[in-house]
């Protein structure tokens, strides 16, 4: 499917490039409306998770290129990097925000965003190290914890949602943080466990898969 997409965006003339990306565990460490906006802010201060940061970059670097703005890919990265470390890119987004008629105070001060009124902490059951998280599994809970839609009448609830813990790769021992659950909905034990049945472990250390798997140009 990528390369027919981009063969199309070539037959129009467009420089057209896809990426493959890694999608068995969720993208960064927050599924969920606000909690993936407060992620955003983050990585935009410069504490974005790895493999979030990577695909940012990698995608960025393609465009400053694209752009003609430069044709060196370290440079590019340098760019990018220089745009979150002085701010200007954490700036931009707010005049986004606002040129859209948003509240940019939520950026400025996300702690303003709600927080569910049920925030369940779920812990490891065993020693091990995580050999998967299954990203439909921890999107389909979500959505039951109301960070989705499951019927077109369905309210999303924006605070809800799950936070990760731990990614691919890690050791946690019994007892460690898993994530957490949060939702404004009482009765979810049956989403619970679907949100641990997500989770695979393996004795064995483990190794996290490249988020960038394939650039198609």
């Amino acid at each position: 499917l990528a390369t027919t997409m981009v063969e199309i965006g070539k037959s129009l003339n467009r420089n057209t490039v896809a990426i493959i990306s890694d999608m068995s565990e969720p993208l960064g460490y927050s599924v969920g409306n606000a909690l993936e906006i407060k992620e955003v802010i983050a990585s935009l201060h410069g504490h974005g998770p790895k493999d979030l940061m990577d695909l940012c970059y990698t995608s960025g670097a393609i465009m400053l290129k694209q752009a003609h703005i430069t044709d060196d890919e370290n440079k590019a990265r340098e760019m990018l990097k220089e745009a979150i470390d002085s701010g200007k890119a954490f700036e931009v987004f707010c005049d986004m925000v606002k040129a859209q008629g948003g509240d940019v105070s939520y950026i400025l001060n996300p702690e303003k965003f709600e927080v569910s009124k049920n925030v369940i902490e779920l812990k490891a059951e065993k020693d091990g190290y995580i050999k998967e998280i299954n990203a439909l599994g921890i999107g389909e809970a979500a959505m039951k914890l109301g960070a989705g839609r499951e019927t077109l009448e369905d309210i999303i609830d924006m605070s809800a949602g799950i936070v990760l813990a731990h990614k691919v790769g890690d050791f946690v021992q019994k007892g460690d943080l898993l994530c957490t659950a949060y939702t404004n909905k009482e009765d979810v034990d049956n989403v619970l466990e679907e949100i641990v049945d997500a989770y695979e472990f393996s004795d064995d250390p483990v190794w996290a898969l490249p988020v960038i798997r394939e650039i198609i140009s």
